[in-house]
């Protein structure tokens, strides 16, 4: 029975010894040290080995580095990658691991370095991971199921971008996801965002050009019994032009309503008399989560998007038609004393041209008393059916070293002659200016008056 047990003990030890023979002979036959094929950690730890090669050995570092923080993002199934980069390869070790760099191996060969990575970490610690992986993993799984459940009937109710938002919910969570568990549902979900976007199609009613009022429709699809997209947020897109007369885009937002529509109607007075509005989806705060995970993605959605906008052109009509519209506004000095100047008319004039509005100036003097002043106009101008009247004055007037600084105030309204009524007025209004010399600041300050206070009358211009 010994003779036995003696060969037979040889023929384990043999087979036991195999894969570190195996091991030996291969590392041996490579030129690097036995640990990169079998490491021997204690049973209380676990090894990895990062590997790296590429033409430079900082490269080859940080690929190594890269190496091991994979491995271990696939044992405890949680990417580590963000979360420990920066503390492996500047330390060499990960305190939450207990891990440690403990050996180190570099070869060279012809143009590319080869670097090893021996890294060793406590057993347990890294099983805990893994077990907080896996419950979040779970909690992952659950939201994304309820938020699938919750697209899915937004869907059904005709909520499209709705349910679009509950599928950005879910690529994001699925791509913070290792690709084994995460990646399936990530293109799940684009594809459905996609599949939500493309069939899109807004309808603009005829409307009413003039006072740039329209019924907007949005579908999912292009016929017109296509249902009808509710509760979807819509922007609307208008040309503008500010206080000082600046061009910009101004913008309203509107919500579907049940009937999947919205009526446009401006409440903006400064938008241009005549231009397009651009009528597009919403979405581009909520698709910043998709630029952010996938670039290349994001930019093929926002040209889908994109090409769901329609226009829709309008052309305003003031209250005046094609008839000249008077301008006489007096100018004071300081002192109060009348200035034979028409600086604020000729502004008003000005701003007035760029939509089409043809402006008459005539310096008449101060104002008196209200319907006095309004009935010597139309004796003297029984043919003009509307003027822009007012005062504005000098109230402040300061010399700095080298320069003026003047301020002016005052109202001006827009009167009906025929009625001598006052359809509206713009307060009081302040403007200054700081120029070279007197003249040159007063006028500007005048002008600048001119400028805002016709835009704040334009509200009471348009029907």
């Amino acid at each position: 029975m010994r003779r036995v047990l003696i060969p037979l003990l040889l023929v384990l030890a043999l087979f036991s010894s195999c894969t570190s023979v195996s091991s030996w002979v291969r590392s041996s036959f490579e030129g690097v040290p036995s640990w990169v094929y079998e490491p021997k950690p204690a049973r209380n730890q676990l090894a990895f080995v990062g590997q790296g090669e590429t033409t430079s050995e900082v490269r080859s570092r940080i690929q190594a580095y890269e190496s091991i923080l994979k491995q271990i993002s696939q044992y405890i199934g949680d990417d580590v990658f963000d979360r420990y980069f920066a503390e492996l390869s500047t330390s060499k070790t990960i305190r939450d691991y207990q891990l440690k760099i403990t050996q180190e191996f570099v070869k060279e060969e012809g143009t590319r370095v080869q670097v090893y990575f021996l890294a060793i970490a406590d057993k347990a610690a890294l099983q805990k991971a893994r077990s907080e992986s896996e419950v979040r993993l779970s909690e992952h799984e659950q939201e994304m199921d309820k938020l699938n459940r919750q697209a899915i009937q937004a869907f059904r109710d005709n909520k499209d971008i709705v349910a679009l938002f509950s599928y950005i919910k879910i690529a994001d969570i699925a791509y913070s996801m290792p690709a084994e568990s995460g990646l399936a549902r990530y293109n799940q979900a684009i594809t459905r965002i996609k599949e939500i976007v493309e069939p899109l199609t807004f309808s603009v009613s005829t409307g009413e050009p003039d006072n740039v009022t329209t019924t907007v429709t949005l579908r999912r699809g292009k016929r017109a019994l296509s249902p009808r997209v509710i509760e979807a947020p819509v922007v609307v897109y208008a040309p503008a032009r500010d206080g000082l007369g600046s061009a910009y885009l101004d913008f309203q937002k509107f919500v579907t309503n049940q009937n999947g529509q919205f009526v446009y109607t401006t409440n903006n007075p400064t938008i241009v008399n005549q231009g397009e509005l651009v009528v597009a989806v919403d979405i581009a705060d909520e698709l910043e989560v998709i630029r952010q995970i996938d670039p290349l993605f994001h930019t093929a959605l926002m040209q889908i998007i994109n090409s769901k906008r329609v226009t829709y052109p309008y052309k305003r009509v003031p209250k005046t038609l094609k008839e000249e519209l008077l301008l006489t506004v007096s100018e004071f000095n300081l002192r109060g004393e009348l200035i034979n100047s028409s600086y604020v008319a000729q502004a008003i004039q000005h701003e007035l041209a760029k939509d089409g509005i043809i402006g008459e100036v005539q310096v008449f003097g101060p104002l008196e008393e209200e319907e006095t002043y309004i009935e010597k106009l139309r004796l003297l101008y029984p043919s003009r059916s509307y003027a822009i009247v007012g005062q504005v004055g000098i109230s402040d007037l300061k010399e700095l070293k080298t320069r003026v600084a003047v301020t002016v105030t005052g109202e001006i309204s827009l009167v009906n002659l025929k009625t001598k009524q006052v359809l509206g007025s713009t307060g009081d209004v302040i403007a200054n200016a700081v120029e070279r010399t007197l003249s040159e600041a007063t006028a500007k300050a005048f002008e600048k008056f001119g400028t805002i206070s016709v835009f704040l009358l334009y509200r009471y211009l348009y029907n």
